[in-house]
C-alpha cells in the first residue's frame, strides 16, 4: 500500500475522510444550538470546511511560490477558530453541506496538481507540507466526530473513529515521524476522555520518537484533563 505515491495516499486519505464525516452531514441542519457558545453539527462543518480552504490556499501557495495565507503559527488558532464559529454560525445548513463538498473537491484538486518532491517542500510554520492534508482531513474529522460522539453519549462510536484515524494514519504512513504524530494524536483522543493509562505509553512513545512534539504538548488544550497526573508530567513537563 505505501508502494503509492505521497499524492495517491494523501488523496485516500480524503475519499476516507469524506465518507466519515457523513455522519455529521446527516445531523447538519438549522436546529439552533441547545445552550449559546455550544457547538451543532453544522458549526462543526463549517469549522472543518474552513480549514480546509485553508489547507487548499496553503498548498497551492507553496506550489506556485507565493505568500501563503495565515494563520502564521499555532499561538493565532484559537483566535482563528472563535473567527470561524462566528463568520459561519448563522449560515443555512444547506449552504454548509454545499461547501463541505465543495471545499473536498478543492483540497483533492490542489493535492492532486502537486508532484511528491512540491509535497515535500518545507511550509512557513514548519514542517512538510504534505502534512497539511492529514491535519485538516482525516486526522481533523476524527477529532470532531469523536468528540461529538462522546458529548452525545456514544463513548464506543468516538474510540471507533479515533482508532479509524489511527489505523488510516500507521498504514498508509509509517515512517517513524509519521507515526509519531498518529501516537501523539491518538493519546489526545484518550486525554480528552481523561482514560490517561491508556494516552500514556502512546504519549510517551511519540514523544520519544519526535522530542519537538513536547513544545506542543506542552500547552496543548487536548491534555489538559490528565496535565496533573504525575506521570504526564514527567514526559511533557509542569
Amino acid at each position: 500500500m505505501t508502494e503509492a505515491t505521497l499524492r495517491d495516499r494523501l488523496l485516500q486519505t480524503l475519499e476516507a475522510a469524506e465518507e466519515h464525516e457523513a455522519v455529521l452531514l446527516a445531523l447538519c441542519d438549522d436546529t439552533p444550538a441547545a445552550e449559546e457558545g455550544r457547538w451543532t453539527a453544522k458549526d462543526n462543518i463549517a469549522h472543518l470546511n474552513t480549514w480546509r480552504e485553508h489547507a487548499t490556499r496553503t498548498l497551492d501557495a507553496v506550489r506556485d511560490g507565493q505568500t501563503v495565507d495565515g494563520p502564521y503559527d499555532d499561538s493565532q488558532i484559537d483566535g482563528r477558530n472563535a473567527e470561524i464559529y462566528e463568520a459561519h454560525r448563522h449560515d443555512s445548513a444547506d449552504e454548509v453541506r454545499t461547501a463541505a463538498g465543495t471545499t473536498y473537491v478543492a483540497l483533492k484538486a490542489a493535492v492532486a496538481a502537486c508532484t511528491d518532491a512540491e509535497l515535500r517542500r518545507e511550509r512557513p510554520t514548519g514542517g512538510e507540507l504534505w502534512r497539511l492534508v492529514p491535519g485538516n482531513g482525516h486526522a481533523h474529522v476524527a477529532q470532531h466526530v469523536s468528540s461529538w460522539l462522546a458529548e452525545h453519549g456514544d463513548a464506543a462510536g468516538a474510540e471507533a473513529t479515533a482508532l479509524w484515524a489511527y489505523t488510516l494514519e500507521t498504514e498508509l504512513f509509517p515512517e517513524p515521524a509519521d507515526k509519531a504524530v498518529a501516537d501523539y494524536n491518538l493519546a489526545c483522543f484518550y486525554a480528552r476522555n481523561a482514560r490517561v493509562d491508556e494516552a500514556l505509553p502512546l504519549l510517551g512513545g511519540a514523544l520519544r520518537s519526535q522530542p519537538d512534539l513536547r513544545d506542543w504538548a506542552m500547552n496543548d488544550p487536548d491534555l489538559t484533563p490528565i496535565r496533573e497526573d504525575p506521570r504526564v508530567q514527567s514526559l511533557v513537563g509542569g
